[in-house]
């Protein structure tokens, strides 16, 4: 009996050392799919999420992760559909970031960001030529006064937002610096900085700028 019992465990011992010794492909890191002969096909980013606030090239960066292959992406997405995306940025993000990061363990974040005097400019620029009726939105005004504890522009409320919300991102990381990466996309930074945050290699071509006007 006793010998029988034992033969069993050694056999669970050999399966669970197998198991262990498998290659890891899950959520957390870049993983590499392989072809019949081996060779390597592609790769698979981790979870990506843009903690930017507006005007900071959040266009840009979920354009950049769906170039890479982390898909679906979303800009603005609702809470939700959170749940289902590899990655995406804007408000909701921004405010439930913490959740991804307990719920999808690996994430990797990306502060876009940019000096905080051509930020205040571009979004005076943003809320003068381009205004947004948001009167009886509520889930916007939510977000936004969650954010920025205003709706409309004013430069005192909005720099106070601007240096509450890097610092918090900083504390939230500061134990963890490999899982943020501050990315100045309006100063030009791209490929050469997210990619080998992500450990993937960069596409052939530029990295986009699909939506310029925040780089003004």
């Amino acid at each position: 009996m006793t010998s029988g019992i034992s033969c069993s465990q050694s056999r669970i011992h050999k399966e669970y050392t197998r198991k262990r010794q498998r290659p890891r492909t899950g959520t957390g890191f870049a993983a590499r799919s392989w072809g019949q002969r081996g060779e390597p096909l592609m790769q698979r980013p981790p979870r990506c999420w843009g903690l930017g606030l507006a005007r900071t090239g959040n266009t840009s960066f979920c354009a950049s992760l769906r170039l890479l292959g982390c898909d679906p992406v979303e800009q603005d997405p609702s809470f939700e559909a959170l749940r289902n995306l590899r990655g995406g940025s804007g408000n909701t993000v921004v405010l439930h970031f913490k959740y991804l990061d307990y719920l999808f363990p690996g994430s990797k974040f990306v502060l876009t960001t940019r000096s905080v005097e051509s930020w205040l400019a571009s979004m005076e620029r943003s809320h003068r030529r381009n205004p947004r009726p948001i009167l009886g939105e509520h889930e916007r005004i939510a977000r936004r006064m969650a954010i920025y504890e205003t709706v409309g522009f004013d430069p005192q409320i909005l720099v106070s937002s601007f240096g509450r919300h890097h610092a918090e991102v900083q504390r939230y990381f500061a134990q963890r610096p490999q899982d943020l990466l501050e990315l100045r996309v309006a100063e030009g930074e791209g490929w050469e900085r997210l990619c080998p945050f992500l450990g993937v290699d960069a596409p052939a071509g530029p990295f986009p700028l699909l939506n310029q006007g925040f780089a003004h």
